[in-house]
């Protein structure tokens, strides 16, 4: 097999692993994609700041960002600077990719945060100097549902393998 068959494998596979949202739908011009609920959030999550760093492609995912931006964030966790041993990269994390956040916690790279609301009302309060009501707290993560992406059936269906045959290798025995 040729490396660049490996390449392409990868690729394909690699390419099946997005799942396209509700919010890509609507970015794209559907209005009935979103709910009324998740449209307020959404207008919430631009509103209060949250695009300074959630932005792009994966809503997030391409950059560094202090935590405690303006207010000091509780930790001993030296972030990127364990790594890179410079100052100027201290409390500096990577700001993840919202795509399938619901399903992804708990939250931050160490866990700590065991449930959305409560870090979406963390990232307020510390990361853009805003206390958000649990109204508030509620539409951004009724908006932040809008970006779980739905599974290709395909994709996760069980191969059918074929029957052994007499041309069917044997494995070490």
């Amino acid at each position: 097999m040729a490396y660049s068959n490996i390449g392409n494998a990868i690729g394909a596979f690699e390419r099946k692993l997005l799942t396209h949202a509700p919010f890509d739908d609507y970015l794209k011009g559907d209005e009935k994609a979103l709910t009324g609920g998740q449209k307020v959030g959404l207008n919430l999550f631009i509103t209060k700041g949250c695009t300074t760093c959630h932005n792009g492609m994966g809503v997030g995912g391409h950059m560094y960002q202090k935590r405690g931006l303006v207010k000091e964030w509780p930790t001993k966790d030296l972030g990127r600077f364990e790594n890179t041993k410079n100052e100027a990269d201290t409390y500096f994390f990577k700001v993840p990719s919202l795509c399938n956040i619901t399903e992804t916690g708990p939250y931050l790279h160490d866990g700590s945060v065991k449930s959305l609301e409560e870090m979406v009302s963390k990232m307020g309060e510390y990361q853009i100097g805003k206390t958000l009501n649990d109204e508030e707290v509620a539409s951004v993560v009724e908006f932040l549902g809008s970006l779980k992406g739905r599974i290709d059936e395909e994709f996760i269906k069980v191969p059918e393998i074929p029957a052994d045959g007499p041309d069917t290798p044997k494995g070490d025995s």
